[in-house]
């Protein structure tokens, strides 16, 4: 069982947001350049960010569970980019 909810949330939560931004970055990997990467990597980010949630309702030490729920932030500001771009083409 998962230990330190904290943890896993922030490596999650850095992972999602790699896979769901590789798109769109000039690093250009073949592998997760479509859109089913940015599907991965923000399904991964969401599990990031409930793991958060729970580190938070159990009151575990520390405050890497508050740098990833922050992170909340950044990802509802890069949906919106994306809305908006996607309803100019």
């Amino acid at each position: 069982m998962i230990e330190n909810f904290s943890f896993w949330s922030i490596c999650l939560v850095i992972i999602g947001l790699f896979l769901a931004i590789e798109p769109f970055s000039p690093l250009n990997l073949p592998f997760i350049t479509n859109w089913y990467g940015v599907l991965v990597g923000a399904i991964i980010y969401l599990i990031g960010f409930v793991l958060s949630l729970i580190a938070i309702v159990r009151q575990e030490k520390g405050v890497t569970k508050y740098i990833s729920l922050a992170s909340m932030f950044f990802a509802i500001y890069c949906v919106v980019t994306l809305f908006i771009n996607i309803g100019r083409i």
